[in-house]
Parts: structure tokens; sequence; C-alpha cells
């Protein structure tokens, strides 16, 4: 001891606690509807992502959707659905096909916008001087009529299936990759998960509109077996991308079956 101070200090043992693990948060997945595609893509799609099927005419890019449409209703989410092709009544019986009945969630949790709608708003903000032309498939048009529908409905991370894409860039396919980033842009306050439909071209084989499928987040490309080969109508699809997804990378083969729909085989 040196001037009352012990040569050696003794120090505390301190008890060392277990560090807690902690778990990593999971991204909320939106089922497909289809117990297998659920599978490939690690449990469905991913909530927020934007979502791209692309596929030519008669591969059931559609029937997919109302596939999307139909678990999502039944788990309680909001659906917007956006047809540009066909009125919506119409979609409706070509669902009852595949025993998919959509019917008992009109006007409640699900919401729908066909090209008639597209017109009649055009030119209400045409007449208010929200919009210089009156033109259904301005993409504004379209953006402007879906950040009013969830605020008066107050639709929160609603589903928004677009059916067709395409439509808005059907005569300027070169703005494809630009109309679809601002569409982006201007929706992203209502945290959506968008699911759009993409055409092919039948005799190039590549989508109608040039870089829209660089905005998304993900793609399921279907198409067809060639016929001159297979000698019938063999459908298939792969899923090319899907961010936060380990997804299957295999192509998969399917059908359209009546009273089914999209199935896996």
């Amino acid at each position: 001891m040196v001037g009352g101070v012990p040569d050696i200090v003794e120090e505390e043992e301190v008890e060392k606690k277990p560090r807690k693990k902690v778990k990593k948060a999971t991204r909320q997945r939106l089922s497909t509807g289809i117990e297998k595609l659920d599978q490939y893509l690690e449990g469905g799609i991913p909530q927020g992502t934007w979502l791209f099927i692309a596929g030519e005419p008669g591969t059931g890019k559609t029937i997919l959707c109302l596939h999307i449409a139909y678990a999502s209703l039944k788990d309680g989410i909001d659906v917007i659905y956006v047809t540009t092709e066909q009125p919506f009544k119409d979609l409706l019986e070509q669902a009852k096909q595949f025993s998919i009945n959509l019917s008992p969630y009109v006007k409640e949790s699900l919401h729908v916008i066909d090209i008639f709608d597209l017109y009649e708003h055009a030119w209400e903000a045409k007449k208010n001087g929200k919009l210089k032309i009156a033109d259904p498939l301005d993409p504004d048009n379209l953006a402007n009529y879906l950040r009013e529908l969830c605020q008066q409905e107050g639709l929160e991370n609603p589903l928004i299936i677009i059916d067709s894409l395409s439509a808005f860039w059907v005569d300027k396919p070169a703005m494809a990759r630009r109309i679809t980033y601002r569409l982006k842009l201007r929706l992203a306050r209502l945290r959506p998960t968008v699911i759009g439909t993409l055409q092919y071209a039948v005799t190039t084989g590549s989508s109608f509109g040039f870089g829209a499928e660089h905005i998304a987040d993900g793609i399921i490309q279907l198409y067809f077996e060639p016929w001159e080969k297979a000698r019938e109508i063999q459908r298939w699809g792969i899923i090319r991308k899907m961010r936060l997804t380990n997804h299957y990378k295999k192509a998969f083969k399917y059908d359209i079956v009546k009273g089914k729909g999209f199935v896996i085989m």
C-alpha cells in the first residue's frame, strides 16, 4: 500500500447479459390467390411493390389480375381496379367463369374505374381548368382521379390494378418509361401496391412501350410456346424479377381452366 492506496485495485466483475436478437421486420405480402405462385414469390407480392404482368393477348394477364384482386378483397385490403379495355360489368361476368365473385365487394372495398369513368373525369377536369385537353388516357388524369378517390374514401395502402397500363402510351410508346415514372411519383403518397398489365407485341415478342419495365419492382412474363413446335396452345410464365424476394428462377407451365382460372401445372 502506498500513501493509503492499495497497490492493486480489484475490478468489480460485471455480469454480461446476453444480447437480445432483434428480428428484422418483414414486409407484408399480398397473396396472388394462387398457392403455387405465392410459394414462388416467398409468400406473395411485397406490399408497396410495382409489379408488371407482361404478355401477348390471350396469355391470361387479366385473369391473373382478377385472382390477385379477389385474394386481397378477401384479406380485407381495399382494391382499386382500373380497366381501360372493357366495361367493368363484362369483367365481372368473365370473373364468374373462374369462380371469382367480385360483386359483393363492389362499392365497399372494391372501387372501379373504367374507360367511361376516365372520360367523364377528364371532361370535368378540363371544365375546371385542371387539364388542357379532355384526354381520358392522360396519365395525369388517372393520377388525379386515384388521389381524389383515396381521399374521399379514406383509403390507405390500397392495391391498385391498372389493366392495361400500355393504354396510357398507345400513341407515344417511346414515352412509356417517362409516363410510368411520373405515375409512380404522383401516386407515392398513397403508398399503394400497383399491378399493371403490359401488352407484348406478337410480332417482336417485346413489350409495347420502351423502358417501362425499368420502373417496375417486379415483372411476371407470360408467353405461348410457339404453336408451330407444340401443335397446341401451351402457356408458360416466368418471374423475371421481384425485389426483396428470392423468387423461383425457372419457367412454369400453366393453363386457363374453366371454373378455376389461372392454374399452374
